[in-house]
């Protein structure tokens, strides 16, 4: 076995012969090869679903057999498992994996008879053999070619980092100052999605589909600078998954998953005083937000909303070029929020989290990031997050006084103090009995949906202004938006009541 630790950047097709020219790659001597792989699994996917990958690669005159496990990384970089054996010829020997994770799946010993080949890639790999450092060996692999399933195709355009000698971090330090050497318009984007990934979408016949944040699975023993790069990594990992499908397809979830993923990297960043990247997520995460506050509006506003003006006497005629502007604004919102995530600006950011998540040094932290002196690097994880936890509850009760009365910008707010506590316990759970942190999750997401459908409304109304609006729509719109709100803020004050009075699960945990 060795592990495979390489980064993955997605290229465009047009930007080939600048990527080529790049004068980081001219003193490398390069080489070309076709490539042809046969990936095979059982009819219903068990080597998939157990996150593994089966395949026979045929380069030059020889035929290769690799496993591959499913590995951890950050930012497009991964950390997995691969076991390769060379074989006379194109018949899967099975017999070499006996001490590799396939052997240990269920009725092992009749694998052979069910596989059969899923899919094929077939591209052109040109490398080069870069030394950044001493003793820091990286092979830069340029893949041009198709992934294949039957008659239904997807074009690989790609390239991969694959680290031979040295520390990881030198892999994304390589792959930034590849991204500078592009033109802006051609950007080197960092991708998560794997060749194999990309032909069992073929095989299952499957859609992207938006990907919802994953447990962070912590240590207690870490100290919590460790806990941060893994959060930081789980972050980067949310917002790759999400990426191609907000670029490609017009369904509004990978949009809010990548919104999402944005928040909690901030709020891990936040609870640590953390300043890498801030203006830039702060950025990414406004250019996104417009695409989503249309979206919102479109899809859980505007209907409610017209179907009560015509219900309430209106005109129906008065809607019409609302919501013709509306969708023109959305298009508009969707072009710039596409753009922004293909662009080199993005590219960026992402990198440097990555490098930030799997730095070998501890990330700096701020000087009263959690306890006061020198041993805040050696405070136990529990201690700390349930320090965190306690802060964050403490201040949401005290924000959320008075909360009938507030203006939308101080609820507004409020809903901001929610989030950060919700985060902060989806972080550290894993710490926790199940068992304790679930009722004290339920009830503070009953005050997040109320509060968020609070904030929709306030920012539709701000929203339908730029609509120009009849004034007899502009009028009812006030009135019924005003109404919820007050609806919203007796709804919340008694939800705040209950959350007061749920079991404080961190208690005894430091």
């Amino acid at each position: 076995m060795s592990a495979e630790i390489e980064l993955k950047l997605s290229l465009d097709p047009a930007a080939l012969k600048a990527f080529r020219a790049s004068p980081l790659l001219a003193a490398a001597r390069r080489r070309r090869q076709r490539v042809f792989n046969v990936y095979f699994d059982t009819p219903d996917c068990e080597l998939a679903r157990s996150r593994m990958a089966l395949r026979l690669r045929k380069m030059g005159p020889r035929w290769l057999q690799t496993l591959k496990t499913a590995g951890s990384g950050a930012g497009g970089l991964s950390r997995r498992g691969e076991w390769e054996f060379v074989l006379p010829d194109a018949t899967l020997d099975l017999a070499l994996l006996r001490d590799t994770p396939l052997a240990g799946l269920a009725d092992a010993d009749s694998l052979h008879e069910r596989l059969k080949p899923a899919f094929t890639t077939d591209f052109v790999r040109t490398t080069w053999l870069v030394s950044p450092a001493p003793g820091q060996d990286i092979e830069v692999a340029l893949d041009v070619g198709e992934a294949r399933c039957e008659d239904r195709i997807t074009p690989l355009c790609e390239v991969e980092l694959e680290l031979k000698v040295g520390e990881a971090a030198h892999v994304i330090a390589l792959g930034r100052a590849l991204a500078l050497s592009m033109p802006p318009s051609q950007p080197l984007m960092p991708t998560q999605a794997s060749k194999a990934e990309r032909g069992y979408r073929l095989f299952r016949g499957e859609r992207l589909a938006a990907v919802k944040a994953r447990p962070v699975k912590l240590d207690a023993d870490w100290a919590p600078p460790r806990a941060l790069q893994a959060i930081v990594a789980a972050g980067l990992e949310h917002f790759l998954a999400n990426t191609e499908g907000a670029a490609t397809t017009d369904d509004p979830e990978f949009i809010h998953q990548l919104r999402v993923a944005l928040r909690r990297v901030r709020s891990v960043l936040r609870m640590f005083k953390v300043s890498a990247q801030a203006e830039e997520l702060k950025w990414l995460a406004a250019t996104l937000g417009a695409a989503r506050d249309w979206d919102v509006f479109l899809a859980d506003v505007w209907p409610p909303l017209c179907a009560a003006y015509v219900a309430a006497g209106g005109e129906a005629r008065d809607a019409e070029p609302v919501v013709m502007n509306a969708i023109a604004a959305q298009a508009t919102a969707r072009v710039e929020a596409r753009a922004a995530l293909r662009s080199r600006r993005t590219a960026l950011l992402v990198l440097a989290l990555a490098e930030l998540a799997v730095a070998s040094e501890p990330p700096a932290v701020g000087a009263n990031a959690y306890v006061e002196g020198a041993d805040a690097l050696l405070e136990p994880l529990p201690a700390f997050a349930s320090r965190q936890i306690k802060r964050r509850h403490k201040r949401l009760l005290r924000e959320a006084q008075g909360l009938a009365v507030m203006t939308a910008e101080a609820r507004h707010q409020v809903r901001i103090e929610a989030k950060k506590l919700r985060y902060a316990v989806d972080f550290f759970a894993g710490l926790y009995r199940r068992e304790r942190t679930e009722p004290y999750l339920a009830a503070l997401a009953a005050i997040q949906e109320v509060l968020g459908e609070a904030n929709d409304a306030a920012t539709a109304l701000t929203l339908l202004a730029r609509l120009s609006p009849p004034t007899p729509l502009r009028l009812f719109a006030q009135g019924w938006f005003a109404a919820r709100a007050h609806a919203h803020a007796s709804e919340v004050d008694r939800l705040f009541e209950q959350l007061a009075s749920v079991r404080r699960f961190w208690r005894g945990e430091g």
